[in-house]
């Protein structure tokens, strides 16, 4: 299962290395990774041997196979990156993956079902849960999220008011 783990930001230096700005900007698993999966926006993913990863400031400089110079590099700006789930670490104590939540119930605050979490999004920098309700859909940020219960499979969300009135 391929998992979303950032965006491609742009071209670093001459020799083809990419700037990758993870989702989880605390992550620190993906200098290990030893491929790299990219992606248009619905298009199917391509596979990418990994030279080599490092961890700076703004997220990964990772030189890919095949990718030898800039103009190669800044094609590649945009797509997401997504990796083999395999690749990463067990999620450790009271942690999980986003795309674990996808088939749990969600309920807001005051306990009132809001549907079935479907899909994950990205917007820019900011994951977001696709929640369906009697076919609507509804974007809702995951930082919303404020309890998981994984026994019962059902997430609580902290809804501001209005936020499943709004259609996505």
């Amino acid at each position: 299962m391929l998992l979303p783990v950032g965006r491609v930001a742009r071209a670093h230096g001459i020799r083809g290395r990419i700037l990758l700005v993870p989702y989880n900007e605390d992550s620190q698993e993906l200098v290990t990774i030893v491929s790299l999966w990219l992606r248009a926006q619905e298009g199917e993913p391509r596979r990418f041997e990994v030279d080599k990863a490092e961890r700076v400031s703004l997220g990964y400089l990772v030189a890919l196979r095949g990718i030898g110079d800039r103009d190669a590099a800044a094609a590649l700006r945009g797509l997401e990156a997504l990796v083999d789930r395999a690749e990463l670490p067990a999620p450790g104590d009271d942690e999980l993956y986003a795309v674990d939540l996808i088939g749990m119930s969600a309920v807001d605050q005051a306990g009132t079902e809001r549907g079935e979490v479907v899909g994950l999004e990205t917007a820019g920098l900011q994951e977001l849960l696709r929640v369906r309700k009697d076919r609507k859909d509804s974007l809702v940020p995951l930082s919303l999220v404020r309890e998981v219960d994984e026994a019962a499979r059902k997430i609580t969300i902290d809804a501001p008011e209005g936020l499943f009135e709004l259609e996505a």
